[in-house]
This record gives C-alpha cells, structure tokens and sequence, in this order.
C-alpha cells in the first residue's frame, strides 16, 4: 500500500539555476538528497521555514588570502562543532544578491565567486509529511573586509581557519552528535561535506 505523503509546495526555480549555470560558465550538478528525519521538533521548525519565508539557503565557503577555509560555530552549538557557513534565501530574493548579503551580514568580508558548484535538492521527509529546500553551493574568494569586525549581526560566535584536508575531519563531528542536536547535525554535515567534495574536485590545497 502507497503512503500518503503531504506535501508542502516549493518549487525549485530551473531557469534561475540554468541563469547561474551561465554566468559562472559551469556545469554543476544538481543533487537530490533524501533526508528522513526522526525528531518532529527540528522537522517542524524547518517546515515553518519554508512555509513562512524561505525557499532555501546560501551555502558559502570563503577562501581567504592565506589559502583557508572559514569554518564557523554560533553560542549554543555543541561543543567543538564548527560548519560551512549558510545563509537564508527568500522566495522573493536573488541568489546572487542572498550570498553577498549573507557573507557581508555574518562574516563582514567582500567576496568574489570561484565558482557555482550547484545545488542540493533535499526532500526533508517525517512520517507522513515532506518539503523541499534547496541549498546553493558556491566557492568564493575573500577581497576585503575584517572578518567578525565588520558583520552585521553577532550570530556567529567564532572562526576556525583549516585547510580543505583539516575541515574533513572537522565536519566529521556534525555527524557523530546525539541528543536534541542530531537532526541538525545530520542536516549540516550534509551541506559542509558536498563543500569538502567540492573542494577536493577543485585541487584546492
């Protein structure tokens, strides 16, 4: 027998990706992800999300000058967790002009894109209910600013610069948390390690 699934509409946006996919020339690949969830909680604050404001998210890795990756964690986290930064994007609201709002308003710094390395189509499933988000990849190169200083809000309590092969193992802690924070962690190593992928593709050293 069939289950029947309730599904809350978001329809994925082709021609702004195929758009994407033209100016930065690349290729990417889009990438459906089945995330089966056990905790309601989380699936119900990410279902008010999508319902509310948000189609999806932003997530960017920023190269800086000395060749890291930023990698960041917020108050309240788990201790020692860090991730790939990520940023909201409204159902109204530009990619583009999302990722460079975002990394001006958590990190403070001016970026350029390396590359658009596509998209994580993730259907969010629990029980009986599911919902689509979308998660923008990019890679981006660090111009200016001071990072922390010149955010533009205090989400984001502190940095970790590692190399491509240190944030392997960083990100390998998002998978291995337990308790109310699981799903979450799930749900972040899935975007941080599609970056760590992207970087390895890259030959960044």
């Amino acid at each position: 027998m069939e289950e029947n699934f309730v599904i809350v509409n978001n329809d994925f946006y082709e021609e702004e990706y195929k758009a994407l996919c033209r100016k930065f020339n690349s290729n990417p690949t889009c990438k459906n992800v089945e995330f089966n969830m056990e905790n309601k909680d989380y699936f119900e604050r990410m279902k008010h999300l999508v319902l509310s404001d948000r189609r999806g998210e932003v997530v960017f890795c920023v190269i800086r000058p000395n060749g890291k990756i930023i990698a960041i964690t917020c108050e309240g986290y788990p201790n020692g967790v860090y991730r790939i930064p990520t940023g909201g994007l409204g159902y109204s609201e530009n990619v583009l002009e999302a990722l460079f709002r975002e990394v001006k308003e958590e990190l403070g710094l001016v970026v350029e894109v390396i590359k658009f390395s596509g998209v994580l189509k993730i259907n969010f499933k629990y029980k009986d209910e599911s919902f689509m988000f979308y998660s923008y990849l990019f890679i981006l190169k660090e111009l200016g600013g001071i990072l922390l200083k010149d955010a533009l809000d205090d989400e984001i309590s502190e940095v970790k610069e590692v190399t491509p092969k240190e944030l392997q193992s960083v990100i390998e802690k998002l998978n291995c948390i337990s308790g109310r924070w699981k799903e979450w962690g799930r749900f972040r190593y899935i975007t941080s390690r599609a970056i760590a992928d992207e970087l390895k593709d890259l030959n960044v050293d």
